[in-house]
């Protein structure tokens, strides 16, 4: 099956097609966010300001900072202080990765977990100016630790497998992104 130009072949092929759908996700929002705060200054600028601007560059900032911090998880670039990890052997450091990883997976079940009730209680408060619940709002967290704990889990599995955090496919993604002038022009 052919996707754009990437052909899927293996779940690690819908996998990267899901990523780069999650890039582009962010980069739509991230552009809607900027013309909703555009709008919002002109609006006002015009003397007729715009009530729905504000809740909306809100509650799409907030599913954005969701898909910004799975992508960081992804590739592993969250601020971290690890001078005294990389100090230590490459296993000891790899056991520790997959230490805070399972650590962190139960933290994140019990945020997951205690979302639903708060997702639950905001239904039936509104947003004011966009009459929807404020249950979008809080709603992000599930998506926000589902993907971050399907990732954790990913990344103990490439622990075990390969004695690598970040996948390779990941980095070499990354790369290619960064250098590939060709694919600009």
């Amino acid at each position: 099956m052919k996707v754009g130009k990437t052909t899927i072949k293996t779940p690690a092929d819908v996998i990267h097609v899901l990523e780069k759908a999650e890039q582009y996700v962010a980069v739509i929002l991230f552009n809607i966010i900027l013309f909703s705060l555009f709008w919002q200054a002109l609006s006002r600028k015009i003397g007729s300001p715009s009530a729905w601007t504000d809740e909306t560059a809100r509650l799409l900032f907030v599913w954005m900072g969701v898909l910004g911090c799975h992508l960081a998880q992804k590739e592993n670039i969250h601020v971290r202080i690890d001078a005294i990890l990389l100090a230590l052997p490459k296993k000891v450091q790899l056991v520790i990765e997959a230490a805070i990883n399972v650590v962190m997976i139960g933290l994140l079940s019990l945020i997951f977990y205690h979302t639903f009730s708060i997702v639950q209680r905001k239904s039936y408060t509104p947003l004011v100016t966009l009459g929807i619940g404020e249950s979008w709002l809080y709603g992000a967290m599930f998506l926000w630790t589902a993907l971050t704990i399907i990732e954790m889990i990913a990344q103990l599995v490439n622990i075990v497998r390969h004695g690598e955090v970040v996948r390779a496919w990941v980095l070499e993604d990354a790369r290619n992104d960064f250098y590939d002038i060709k694919e600009w022009e």
